[in-house]
């Protein structure tokens, strides 16, 4: 069956890559843009859209710079290396704090279980109560930060004496195996890393539903882009979007191979993942939700960020105008 998958995969990517090179050659000179993209299951729109050619087929010659989270995405973004970025709504929100000058385009995936607060079965954590006095690795000004945050004030534990220990995503997994943290709110796939690597059982402290996290493209002001190539960008994901709903088994096996990991290790959480691009309502409320948490807890001064003054909605807009978007 794996043969098949890889074999349906190819002659994909090949037809794709024979259609997408007379494109080129017709159209002449397409703009050139690079979007940094986190190495996560979330991600897979991208990865689709490069590798099947949708990028090409509507006229937008794109390189995708992989990093490893949103927070470092978004760095790329600030300093100029690429065009685009992808990263969670929080992690725009606190770049709109300090810079002031971040645009979200559009969501193409939620979950509400990609992120977990996990410890070790052997340090006898069986409750949130029992993390009092315990250190939990986190990573700063994250989605890792807000989920933690929100499992506190879901148990009325605001007041919980714990530490907190902000990681890089890579030293997650190793901190907490190594025993230098209690536990880690992180986000897949370094949840099934841990599972797969600890000898002893992982633990989820964690609530499912409790958080609801997006991945949203996002783009920088004052814009050096053309308005159409937001347009060309976004239609390029939706319709990978769109073929990794009907096609789940075939893009699973792509990311694995991107993420350079086991096809197993993204399939044990792809059923949380909805992937469909939007810019709506649900994207606004859930961004206002965090701007009033970074404001309560003091992360950002003063009041919380209007959140309307950061979403772009223009090319979206047209794209449903034009009927692109269903």
């Amino acid at each position: 069956m794996k043969g098949i998958i890889v074999a349906v995969i190819a002659t994909l990517i090949c037809g794709w890559s024979s259609f997408s090179a007379s494109r080129t050659i017709q159209t002449g000179h397409i703009p050139k843009v690079k979007i940094a993209v986190s190495l996560t299951p979330l991600s897979t729109p991208l990865f689709i859209a490069e590798r099947l050619g949708f990028f090409v087929d509507n006229d937008i010659d794109v390189e995708l710079i992989p990093c490893e989270g949103g927070v470092n995405c978004a760095n790329l973004l600030q300093n100029n290396t690429v065009d685009y970025a992808t990263a969670s709504g929080t992690v725009a929100l606190f770049n709109q704090h300090q810079y002031n000058n971040i645009l979200i385009l559009s969501s193409f995936v939620t979950s509400s279980n990609d992120i977990k607060l996990l410890t070790l079965d052997q340090l006898k954590i069986n409750s949130l109560q029992e993390l009092s006095g315990k250190k939990v690795g986190i990573i700063k000004s994250s989605a890792s930060e807000l989920y933690f945050d929100f499992l506190l004030i879901s148990n009325a534990l605001q007041e919980l004496d714990v530490e907190r220990v902000y990681l890089e995503p890579h030293e997650m997994v190793p901190a907490l195996l190594s025993f230098q943290v209690d536990a880690i709110s992180v986000w897949e796939p370094y949840g099934y890393k841990a599972s797969l690597l600890s000898t002893t059982p992982v633990i989820d402290l964690g609530l499912k539903g409790i958080y609801q996290l997006s991945f949203n493209l996002l783009a920088k002001s004052p814009r050096t882009i053309l308005s159409s190539t937001d347009k060309e960008i976004l239609s390029a994901i939706y319709q990978a979007t769109q073929w990794v709903e009907k096609h789940p088994s075939e893009s699973i096996s792509l990311i694995s191979n991107e993420l350079g990991v086991d096809p197993q290790q993204v399939k044990w959480a792809w059923g949380d993942y909805i992937f469909e691009l939007t810019n709506g309502y649900t994207l606004l409320s859930n961004l206002q939700l965090q701007a009033r948490w970074a404001s309560e807890r003091k992360i950002i001064e003063g009041e919380p960020i209007d959140v309307r003054s950061f979403i772009d909605n223009t090319a979206y807009i047209d794209l449903q105008t034009s009927g692109v978007i269903e």
